[in-house]
């Protein structure tokens, strides 16, 4: 208990109960500092650095909303959005991320977050997010919204089609995916043909180059 004595303090019954989830510091207290001069007494806010300072606070307490930083060291940010969800049935969720990938976002989208900002919004926008969920609306960046059209207008792979994709961009073959993923040859090959007429290409090589221009897959793939 002792280890997560420095995030978790007391409060009043009627306190807006926050908590914020990001690895740096700096971030962290930033990110108090303006929660505390928008709500001023009526938040209590607490703070954790990892998934598990995460999870263990929404063991024992019941969180209003919660700032989630998508990249932990020790879990993915979906796997603890979902848990967080599980631990706090009504908690608020606004998603802070760098990524811009359309599968990533879309995850989020379908997971009911309340908002999701992306890590360059100046602190007045995160002010305007706090304010919009926290009196029962959502907010969503310009960004994000962008994003979100692309997925509307889009015909987004299914998840195994999506895990096809990372793997062939990561340069295996077929055989070599099947293996991987538990499934036959013939499944494999199925999926690539429906990934090959939903991104609009002809070869492995368009049609990675066609998924990182639709953000599917990062840039780097190129």
């Amino acid at each position: 208990m002792k280890l997560f004595s420095r995030i978790f303090t007391p409060m009043a019954k009627s306190d807006l109960k926050i908590l914020l989830v990001d690895d740096h510091d700096i971030v962290l207290r930033g990110m108090r500092h303006l929660i505390e001069d928008l709500l001023g007494d009526s938040c209590h806010v607490d703070m954790a650095k990892t998934a598990a300072e995460a999870l263990w606070l929404t063991s024992v307490r019941n969180y209003d909303l919660c700032l989630l930083d998508v990249e932990l060291p020790d879990a993915s940010g979906i796997t603890l959005l979902h848990n967080i969800r599980r631990k706090c049935h009504d908690i608020k969720i606004i998603v802070n991320t760098i990524h811009e990938e359309l599968w990533i976002i879309k995850d989020y989208f379908d997971a009911g977050v309340e908002g999701i900002l992306f890590k360059d919004v100046l602190s007045t926008e995160i002010a305007t997010a706090i304010r919009s969920v926290t009196a029962g609306d959502t907010y969503f960046c310009k960004k994000a919204k962008q994003l979100r059209h692309l997925i509307d207008i889009y015909e987004m792979p299914s998840p195994k089609e999506l895990e096809v994709l990372r793997l062939i961009a990561s340069g295996k073959k077929t055989d070599d995916i099947a293996a991987q993923m538990g499934l036959s040859s013939n499944t494999i090959e199925t999926h690539g043909r429906h990934l090959l007429a939903k991104l609009h290409a002809r070869n492995s090589a368009e049609l990675v180059l066609n998924a990182v221009k639709r953000g599917l897959l990062p840039t780097s793939r190129i």
